[in-house]
């Protein structure tokens, strides 16, 4: 009786453990996770062994184009796993988080407004991409910048025409696909009116229907036109849709789907930001995402989001909700199966565009848009040309981007020796030595004066605002240079010399010291 009972039930008890095996590696294909460090940690090994979909590589990963390429051979031997970055150029740079990125960003590219040249840049940053083993690039921002106050999009996006950001999202998409990169355009719907930064609180848009048709959706439609693989969806209600946020609305997914008929890859925004981890939670919201449509949930970034890092408990935590929803009966297996069907085909596509040897990137298209990209009032050109006083008064940090760098002042010192700089501002609170949100404490004297001041968006603080007030009342002939997304003058008056930047990146800075410094 026994032997009978046990070879009765067997196929039974075989097909369980099958489908719970199924079902932990189908959960494995759909997350990516950040991680800590420069090499790939145990845990991480274990889960791309397992099927993980993809890993998200972060500044913090990154030590040096060798050593990124080094962990990107490791990852992809150990299992079909997709390897993305934010690279966008400018502002948010992966590869250039220490010492500033190598290529422009989109708000330059946008004043230059050349296709042609945007197309030649992303192509550029997909040549260093390729190099250092990564498949995917989380770009371009195609959102339109239509509110002047929002904190998180401003210079990474191409401008504040929907008809002008469509045109070079789509430029950007073939760029970067034609070296084959993976092109990833956000944030569905759209993140440009938008006066909270999603990864510290939940923006919430009220605009209509119309106007989401007419203006944010204009150029993701561009960029599915242009063959863009994967969609990034933005944590933002958008009321007229949905009160969920994107990212775990059915209707904003299913917009994507059936009006603008994508069908590649939908990821999601880092699951770890305020908007989500602080409203729903980060593991419920994944199996909410994947309920609602999304195929891969990126998990986010353990050293920005929780600065004493928990990368193996974060995706440990998602997994097991995943888990756990397909047991419950509230994520159907046949979504989770979909959703990995998709990640499969990008990784053929992938796969597919790499044979051949990595083509070189070119320098000089970024040292043009640079060039191009730089607007200017006054009598600025060859104005410096002796030791000046340098006051860099940005306050605020886009958390996006990280740290504001002084490449601008760097570069301008080198070409103007026994030059001084300072900060109006200290970096305020850190943590292991990493700038977190916080205050940052007034530090300019009185008496200061300044032959140049660098400053970001002022208009949207009032403290970087009346330090630069401060400033321009004991030195009114000082050169403001603006790296912030600042379409007039206005916000900087009364400067009579000024220079807008839109971002700022490695050519940008060289561009600037030859504006300022050549005879």
């Amino acid at each position: 009786m026994p032997a009978r009972w046990s070879l009765r039930h067997r196929p039974e008890e075989e097909s369980r453990q099958e489908d719970t095996d199924d079902v932990r590696r189908l959960a494995h294909r759909v997350l990516m996770p950040g991680f800590s460090g420069t090499r790939l940690p145990s845990w991480l090994s274990r889960a791309i062994h397992d099927g993980l979909g993809g890993i998200c590589v972060f500044g913090h990963n990154v030590e040096s184009p060798t050593q990124l390429r080094a962990m990107t051979d490791d990852a992809h031997g150990l299992g079909r796993t997709l390897v993305a970055i934010d690279e966008e150029g400018g502002i948010v740079s992966r590869l250039g988080a220490r010492q500033g990125s190598a290529h422009v960003g989109a708000a330059a590219l946008g004043v230059v407004d050349d296709v042609d040249l945007t197309e030649q840049v992303a192509r550029s940053i997909a040549c260093d991409l390729r190099y250092a083993g990564v498949d995917i690039d989380l770009a371009p921002v195609v959102d339109v910048s239509s509110n002047p106050d929002n904190p998180v999009i401003g210079v990474r996006a191409f401008g504040a025409d929907p008809e002008h950001v469509a045109r070079h999202s789509a430029a950007f998409v073939t760029g970067l696909q034609s070296t084959g990169i993976a092109a990833c355009a956000k944030h569905f719907p759209g993140h440009g009116d938008t006066n909270v930064d999603s990864h510290a609180g939940l923006p919430v848009i009220d605009a209509d229907l119309n106007t989401l048709r007419t203006r944010e959706l204009v150029p993701f439609r561009a960029a599915i036109e242009a063959g863009t693989q994967l969609i990034m969806t933005a944590h933002i209600v958008f009321r007229a849709l949905d009160e969920q946020p994107a990212t775990v609305s059915p209707k904003v997914i299913g917009l994507l789907r059936d009006e603008l008929g994508f069908d590649g890859v939908i990821t999601s925004d880092a699951m770890d930001m305020r908007a989500v981890a602080a409203t729903i939670g980060m593991a419920e919201g994944s199996v909410q995402a994947l309920i609602a449509g999304v195929d891969l949930i990126g998990l986010g970034n353990p050293v920005l989001n929780t600065p004493e890092g928990d990368d193996q408990d974060t995706f440990r935590s998602a997994l097991e909700a995943i888990i756990a929803a397909v047991h419950e009966g509230r994520l159907d297996i046949d979504r989770l199966r979909e959703a990995a069907g998709r990640i499969d085909r990008l990784d053929r596509w992938v796969r597919d565009r790499r044979s051949g040897e990595v083509p070189e990137p070119d320098p000089t298209v970024d040292a043009r848009a640079a060039t191009e990209s730089l607007l200017t009032t006054g009598d600025v050109s060859g104005a410096l040309q002796g030791p000046v006083r340098i006051i860099d008064i940005r306050r605020l940090r886009n958390i996006a981007s990280g740290s504001n760098l002084s490449v601008i002042t760097q570069a301008l010192m080198r070409r103007l020796p026994e030059s001084s700089a300072a900060r109006a501002f200290d970096q305020g609170p850190t943590v292991e030595g990493r700038a977190v949100d916080g205050p940052r404490r007034l530090v300019l004297g009185e008496d200061e004066r300044a032959d140049v001041i660098v400053t970001g968006t002022p208009g949207m603080d009032p403290s970087e605002a009346n330090a630069l007030a401060h400033l321009l009342a004991t030195s009114p002939d000082a050169i403001v240079i603006c790296t912030g997304w600042v379409p007039d003058t206005d916000a900087l008056q009364p400067a009579r010399r000024t220079v807008r930047t839109f971002g700022h990146s490695l050519p940008t800075a060289e561009a600037v010291a030859d504006l300022l410094t050549s005879p």
